[in-house]
This record gives C-alpha cells, structure tokens and sequence, in this order.
C-alpha cells in the first residue's frame, strides 16, 4: 500500500466532518514530521484564521471603534499580535524549508507558492498599517507611496488613498493569499512531508498525531490573546493641519505660498514616476479659497491674480513669500496683494479645520492624499517621526511610537532589511534612492521566489548540510520503507537522475 494511501473505509454512519477532515490531511508522514518545525505551516493557518476573524470585526465595527472602545483597542491588538505571529512563523518555516532542501524537484512550485505567500504578506502589513488611523498611518503612507512609485507601481497603487488601501487589505489581498494557500496545501499533500535528500538517512513512516497539531495551534491561539491583553497596539495620535496651524501659522502660511509657487515638496516631486501630477496652485490654495467665497468675501484676490500681468505675479508672489516668513507683518497691512489676501483667509480657514475638510472634497476618490501631502510638504511627519524615532533611518521603521524597538509589542521587524539597503546604498540622501530601493528590494524579492530555479545557488542548502539539524537522530526501518527522497531522485533540472 502507498504511503499517502487512505485505508479508511466510509460507509452509510460515518460522520461527513471526520470524512472531510480524513480527506484534508496529511495521515502519514516520516516519524520526525510530528516535530513543532514541521507544524510551522498549521500555526501559520491559524494565525491568519485569526487574522481574519479579528479583521472582520475591525472593518465592521469601525475607526472609532478600534481606536476608543476598550474592546475595540483589545481587538486591534489581537490583530497585530496575530500579524506578528504569522510573519515570525513564515520566516520560520522558510527556514526550515531552505535548510532541509524541501524545495528539490518536483516541490519547486510548493516553495514559490510559499514565498508569493510571504511577499504578499509583507505588502499586507503595511496596508493594515496605512488603515489603523494613527500617525504610524500617516508616516506610513507617505514613504509607502515613495516606495511604490520608487517601485514603478506608483501610478497603481497609492497608500494615501484610504479606500483603495482599503480594498486591497481587507479583500484583494487575503483573498489572493487563501488561494495561493490553496494551491501550496493541495501540492504538499501531494508530494506529501518532505524527505532527506541523503540516501544514508533512512525515513521511518508513521501515522501523523493530528492531537499535537491542534494542541499547539491551540497554545498559539490562547498566546495571541493574553499577548493582546497586556500589549496594547500603539496608537499615536494623528497629525492634522488644523492642529499645526494652531500652533504655528506661519508654517502654513509658507507652505500655501509654496503651493502656490509650485516649489514645495510635492511640486517637485521626481522619480520614476510621478503620482502626483496635480497642480499645487490649483489643489491647495485656488479651489479651496475659491470655494471659501461662498462665506461672502466681497472680492475674489484669485481673479484679481489672474487678470495681472505675469510681471505683476512674479512681484505678488515675492511679496507673499517675504510676508510668510516676516516677524513683523505690519509693514504689509495696507498691501493689496492677492496672493497675500488668499493666504491670509487659508490661514484661519487652516485653525479651524475646514482647510482639511475642503482638500479631502476636492477628489474624494483619493480621500486624503491631497492632505497628507500639505503635511509632509509642511515637514510635520518627518519631524514628528525623527521625533519619535521611527523614520525611516530607523532600520525600516521597527517601532510604531517613541518606545524602545526592544518594547512589547514588537514593530515591524519584518522591515529591517529596508533600513539596511537605505543605510548600506546611502539612500535617503540620494534623490533617485526610492527608486533604487524599489528596484533592488524586487529584485530580492523575484530571486527568492525563484530561488528553487537558480543553477548552483539551489545546492547551497545541501553544501551546508544543515538538514540533520532538523530531522533528528536517524532511525531503523522496517524492510521495504522509504530509504531517502523517492520523489526527488532527479538532478536539480529534473532531467538526469541523482547519482
């Protein structure tokens, strides 16, 4: 009889779960497959079963529900505790799975499957970051957009778009991960556990403790929630134009002259491509005070602009400039300048909120990209976020407030090696460094994915021999078992047997 052949006989009384259950899971396996590195793949399912779970709650129930009600914040948090489980779990079993070779021929696409699934995990977080509503969000997004764009996939996604964000973190994507979870389950159980690629190391195989399984899914589970208990996900409050023009309206009366210059930060934006397209003069201080006539203004200073000669508004905008900036603005009070007219009705407009409000309606189909530039063209964010310690200087931003990246719960680990391309290529100096970063984080990516492929580079894990570590202790076997990897007796190409 076959290994993977199922000797269960069903009949008219047996349970239709148990069926599926007999059906769905691997029953044998070689003897050291019961070890914890060989269940790295159920905790990974529960993890993001959970994952799930705790996600629909969050979307159903709301922004000010996570963030204000307890249970709301417990929620949140067994939601980042979940993430930090399933990531640590991931890079686990591709260890595992490296170490001991599993990807040898015919498993290659079990291993690619693996890896799509831990690059499309990678991309989740951020998005789940850009969505829990705190300045880590803000921050987020705006190096995320410069990632992307660094990436040429600028033009498709946009992290400053809350709803598409959206979308892809509560539907595209964990719906393109459970398929390729799908397709990696149904082919390792096909080929079955992975077996040693030594011949001297024989293969006991038993019947698999499915008690184990789920004993250690359970310990996983129960952990994730205590974790969440006493480790609360950090929140920083958010960052918002209104509360930066209370504080300091100069800043925002410089930035409106900028905007309306079109020499700010987003003005100039350059990279491979450029998401933000849009006129600043236009967005940030035409329409908005445009609209703000609606309240009475006896005199619109934007047409009185644009019928001057462009003499003229070279002058104005000069003055403006030298009017933000001034200690003293006394010297300005009987000047007619309708650059200076709009800036001083933006200001107050800015200190009372309805600034903010009037960007985030000017193209709702974006939702807040037009107010989290005026943000980080004002430097707020990355004040705010040297401040606390998580730019992205900070090894790939490993913490989400002013604690230490050693604090409980963790950051993002996951991002360290970005810190370590910016540290090592000298990035956030260099004005293509986006682009570069983007390019040489794909191309990792697209090498790992397709590490099974690669000539020589796929041997390495066999050179090392490091798979004894992970199988144990050799056993005896019965006469006529399995001597070794039956099912990946061919060379690494798959076209000449292994000598």
């Amino acid at each position: 009889m076959n290994d993977e052949q199922d000797p269960r006989i069903y009949d008219a009384k047996t349970n239709a779960f148990k069926t599926l259950w007999d059906k769905i899971a691997i029953h044998r396996m070689p003897s050291y497959a019961n070890k914890i590195f060989f269940s790295l793949g159920f905790l990974a399912l529960t993890s993001l079963l959970i994952l799930i779970a705790s996600g629909i709650v969050l979307a159903f129930m709301g922004h000010t529900w996570w963030t204000a009600n307890p249970f709301g914040v417990y929620t949140r948090s067994v939601h980042l505790w979940a993430v930090q489980a399933f990531l640590f779990i991931l890079v686990m079993h591709i260890i595992v799975g490296a170490i001991t070779s599993g990807f040898r021929a015919p498993r290659r696409m079990v291993w690619v499957f693996g890896a799509l699934i831990f690059c499309l995990a990678l991309i989740q977080t951020e998005f789940g970051y850009g969505l829990r509503g705190d300045f880590a969000s803000q921050y987020r997004a705006v190096s995320g957009a410069d990632f992307w764009n660094g990436a040429h996939l600028g033009y498709w996604l946009n992290p400053l778009n809350y709803s598409q964000v959206f979308a892809l973190h509560v539907a595209i994507i964990p719906i393109t991960i459970l398929f390729i979870f799908l397709a990696h389950y149904i082919l390792e159980k096909t080929y079955g556990i992975s077996r040693p690629y030594r011949k001297d190391i024989p293969v006991k195989m038993i019947t698999a403790d499915h008690r184990i399984l789920f004993a250690r899914g359970t310990v996983l589970a129960v952990g994730i929630l205590v974790l969440a208990f006493f480790f609360h996900s950090p929140y920083v409050a958010p960052v918002t134009i209104a509360g930066t023009a209370a504080q300091n309206p100069g800043l925002v009366a410089t930035t409106l002259v900028q905007e309306f210059k079109r020499t700010s930060d987003t003005a100039t934006y350059l990279d491979s491509i450029d998401p933000y397209t849009f006129d600043t003069r236009q967005v940030f201080v035409a329409v908005p005070y445009q609209q703000s006539l609606h309240g009475g203004h006896a005199t619109n200073a934007w047409a009185a602009f644009e019928s001057e000669s462009a003499d003229r508004q070279q002058a104005d905008i000069q003055e403006a400039e030298a009017y933000a900036t001034a200690t003293d603005t006394s010297a300005f009070a009987s000047s007619t300048n309708p650059v200076i007219a709009m800036v001083n009705t933006l200001v107050p407009m800015a200190e009372s909120g309805l600034y903010e409000s009037l960007l985030n309606q000017e193209n709702p189909t974006i939702n807040s990209t037009y107010t989290l530039r005026f943000l980080n063209d004002m430097g707020v964010l990355e004040a705010k976020a040297t401040a606390l310690g998580i730019n992205t200087a900070e090894w790939g931003m490993t913490k989400d407030d002013n604690a230490s990246a050693f604090s409980l719960p963790p950051g993002s680990w996951w991002l360290a090696p970005l810190g370590l391309v910016n540290t090592a290529f000298n990035l956030l100096s260099n004005p293509n460094g986006d682009q570069i970063g983007g390019e040489i984080l794909g191309l990792v990516m697209i090498l790992f994915i397709l590490f099974p492929y690669i000539p020589y580079v796929n041997r390495l894990p066999e050179a090392l021999n490091l798979g004894p570590l992970i199988w144990g202790k050799p056993e005896p076997t019965a006469s006529g078992e399995v001597q070794g990897d039956e099912k990946s007796d061919t060379g690494e190409n798959g076209d000449a047997p292994r000598e």
